[in-house]
């Protein structure tokens, strides 16, 4: 949702397979432009879609529209939607919602065995934080509930040893590298920031990818890695994390030289069945 002075809001895909359809500026239905099934296609086709259409209009936004449902089907199946949209001046069932796509930047997380475990003793993961081949390639709702109910239950019954299982393989086939030291000029790179953080990332590690900006933000978070001061508090801690979580992300993006899902790059337009793998980094043992 994008609303002036309204802090960004998320309309679930749902809303579209419910029978909502996507409007440009004109009013003009254009996800047939971009794909056979419309607005249900794959979740990362309608998101390039909609990034294409912004661009040939020049505008910031386009619009979903569901005011040909009945007022009822609206509001009794998506009632956090309704009343937030309403809450700010906005009635869905009778006005298009003002919306731009969102990006799910990583689809996997910290590795696990079947029973939740990481690598370290006693810290399980489950959830959009962890690495099980659940996801897919599209980081879709359905299945990240499907993971928390399943292994989530299975790293309650591990932690408490209810579970003498022993199969601790890690379930999904993963190739192995080390992150190592880029050769950086830290004295070209923007000033860090969270909110610079954010933009760069989106703008070269975002829907759209290419060698080229991949490389350039690589860059700069291993600068930005490198001028990070010693975190003292939750704000530096987590400015932190997000630096050296982007850095592999953007790595991971220019190793896997293929689209797949949501990782869409230009130079490699293609899904390959060779790289039908994950890639896990670790710390590097060197430097």
């Amino acid at each position: 949702l994008r609303l002036p002075g309204v802090p960004l809001f998320l309309i679930s895909e749902a809303v579209r397979g419910e029978g909502g359809v996507l409007r440009n500026q004109n009013g003009d239905r254009f996800m047939f432009d971009y794909a056979e099934k419309g607005e249900l296609a794959p979740r990362d086709i309608v998101t390039r879609g909609i990034v294409a259409e912004m661009k040939k209009t020049g505008t910031d936004k386009v619009f979903l529209d569901v005011t040909q449902l009945p007022s009822h089907v609206v509001t009794t199946r998506f009632p956090q939607i309704y009343r937030f949209c309403l809450d700010h001046g906005l009635d869905i069932t009778s006005s298009w919602i003002p919306v731009v796509p969102a990006a799910h930047y990583i689809m996997g997380g910290v590795k696990t065995s079947y029973w939740g475990e990481t690598n370290i003793a006693g810290l399980f993961a489950s959830g959009e934080v962890a690495c099980t081949g659940v996801h897919g390639a599209n980081r879709l709702a359905s299945n990240s509930l499907l993971e928390v109910l399943v292994f989530s239950k299975r790293i309650v019954e591990r932690a408490k040893g209810a579970t003498n299982a022993t199969n601790t393989a890690t379930p999904v086939k993963a190739d192995i590298y080390d992150l190592k030291e880029r050769e950086i000029d830290c004295h070209s790179v923007p000033p860090l920031s969270r909110t610079a953080l954010q933009s760069h990332i989106w703008e070269n590690v975002g829907i759209i990818r290419s060698k080229k900006r991949l490389n350039k933000m690589a860059a700069t978070l291993a600068a930005w890695e490198k001028l990070l001061p010693p975190p003292t508090d939750r704000p530096s801690y987590e400015l932190a994390a997000m630096v050296i979580t982007g850095r592999i992300m953007a790595e991971a993006a220019l190793i896997r030289e293929e689209s797949r899902g949501a990782h869409f790059r230009t130079d490699f337009t293609q899904t390959l069945s060779d790289w039908q793998r994950h890639i896990v980094f670790r710390k590097s043992t060197q430097g």
